[in-house]
């Protein structure tokens, strides 16, 4: 019998595809995903919760749906921050490949997929011989600092050439391409499956190329848990856009271009900077490069830190007593309270706690001047030259010293962090070690501005008041960065709308 021309095509495209993708071996259990909600489906379930007791969420750095009802479809009451810890209720119900548990979180009664719970341990892992010295890195050398390696976050060894199924574990596609070239692989293309249509992605290409990839993903960063095909080319087959797509020293990404011919408004503060996040470009320009006191902005830099050199799992006793840090921001530690480091990391952004950025410090360098020297080296591999920092908190101190632009750029690097990004835009976090403390992010700017997705605030005498804001609209990414200023949200308001109403993407 003939076949038919729409039949006959249709058999023709799955020949390709079997002949492209079967080499690929991936286990089967790993890559069943609900590509809506970017969270993977285990092909074994867990073992069923306890009513009564407490889980936490292990979503690989997303965050976890609560739902009204049992089911996919299911109202989302909330997408709760991964490791946040819940109250297992009575109830389990089994729906759409999922086992729904019923649970309570910060108050709120719904239903979440058990496959992404764990139960919790509430038990301190700290003990006397687990104390803030138990992590201390290695002294860093005053020259010849060597960049950090890129840690592999695929699922399989990438090949030099040809395709490859993977899940990626989370992060901007600035960042993929960048953890591909460490393993060899040189991107020319990202694939992923949606609706039983491939959507695909081009490295350095024009935006309007991949505006269907950010408009699916709602931007750049890509969930822990994505399936991806990657195609990898010989290096001299990549376009010198791609090959330089994470260097920060030349923009090859076409910026964001202004049009119209309203004037950049006046701000007062003494330093400003908007900074495209994907060409790096500058956009807006006050003092940009002028080192001036940071404030708590430096706790930017000791969060990374946190995250790239700690583990956040890790228990973590404090020998800090807040309570002697008279007039300053602080999460509220005493010595021998017990926290996992995740739960100083938002102590450390949200309340702004310098307590926090101490127990960090010591905890993972022994003491402040030593993991100063962890930060400096972060800034150099960075290539920003500008900035020197002598503690991790931000308090006033001479000689320490960051540039708007250098702080743009520093939080540029900071959102390709699942960890940071998350914690950045977290607006309440419940710590539950041997004490439980209740944080409210003090960044008022997520709550009032259109976008705002992260990313810190600071303020001392020398100082002023200073503020580092990421914005999002339709998948564009800008930073800004306000040092020493009279009105610093009013002024970010200023400057962002004036950003996104006079450039085009």
């Amino acid at each position: 019998m003939r076949q038919s021309p729409r039949v006959f095509a249709l058999s023709i495209s799955i020949t390709i595809f079997s002949l492209l993708f079967s080499p690929l071996q991936v286990n089967a259990g790993m890559l069943l995903q609900d590509q809506n909600s970017n969270q993977t489906i285990g092909a074994v379930k867990p073992i069923p919760l306890t009513p009564g007791k407490q889980a936490i969420i292990d979503a690989g750095g997303d965050c976890l749906r609560l739902r009204d009802l049992p089911a996919v479809n299911g109202i989302k009451l909330d997408c709760v921050a991964d490791k946040t810890v819940i109250d297992v209720l009575e109830g389990a119900v089994v729906a759409n490949d999922y086992r729904w548990q019923k649970v309570s979180v910060n108050g709120i009664i719904g239903w979440m997929a058990d496959e992404f719970l764990k139960p919790y341990d509430d038990e301190p892992k700290c003990t006397s011989s687990a104390a803030i010295t138990q992590a201390i890195l290695p002294p860093v050398a005053a020259t010849s600092i060597e960049p950090k390696p890129i840690k592999p976050k695929f699922s399989a060894p990438l090949p030099s050439s040809g395709f490859s199924l993977q899940l990626w574990s989370g992060g901007s596609m600035n960042d993929l391409v960048d953890a591909a070239r460490t393993e060899g692989c040189n991107t020319d293309s990202v694939f992923t499956i949606v609706h039983g249509k491939f959507l695909a992605y081009k490295p350095g290409a024009p935006n309007f190329v991949n505006q269907p990839w950010f408009n699916h993903f709602g931007g750049e960063t890509l969930s822990s848990g994505t399936i991806l095909i990657m195609k990898c080319v010989p290096k001299d087959n990549v376009s010198s856009a791609t090959a330089s797509i994470t260097n920060t020293n030349e923009t090859f990404i076409n910026p964001p271009q202004k049009i119209t011919s309203v004037e950049a408004p006046v701000v007062n503060s003494r330093a400003a900077v908007i900074i495209d996040d994907r060409s790096g470009a500058i956009l807006y320009n006050l003092n940009a490069h002028q080192n001036l006191p940071p404030a708590s902005l430096t706790k930017i830099a000791t969060a990374i830190i946190a995250i790239e050199e700690g583990n956040l799992d890790t228990w973590v006793e404090s020998d800090v007593d807040s309570n002697a840090m008279i007039g300053s921001s602080v999460m509220g530690l005493l010595p021998g309270d017990c926290l996992q480091l995740r739960d100083l990391l938002h102590g450390l952004m949200l309340p702004s706690g310098n307590d926090a950025a101490i127990t960090i410090a010591r905890h993972l360098a022994g003491n402040e001047s030593a993991f100063a020297g962890h930060m400096n080296a972060l800034m150099n591999r960075l290539n920003l030259k500008d900035s020197h920092f002598k503690n991790s908190h931000g308090l006033d101190e001479s000689g320490h010293l960051a540039s708007a632009y250098d702080l743009a750029m520093l939080s540029r690097h900071a959102m390709t962090l699942p960890d940071f990004a998350n914690t950045a835009q977290t607006t309440t976090w419940v710590a539950k070690g041997s004490r439980t403390f209740y944080m409210r992010n003090g960044n008022a700017f997520l709550r009032t501005y259109a976008g705002a997705d992260g990313v810190k605030t600071g303020n001392t005498d020398l100082a002023g008041r200073t503020f580092v804001g990421s914005v999002t609209r339709n998948g564009n990414r800008v930073f800004v960065v306000l040092l020493n200023s009279p009105d610093r949200y009013g002024e970010a308001t200023t400057l962002m709308d004036w950003v996104f109403e006079n450039h085009e993407w």
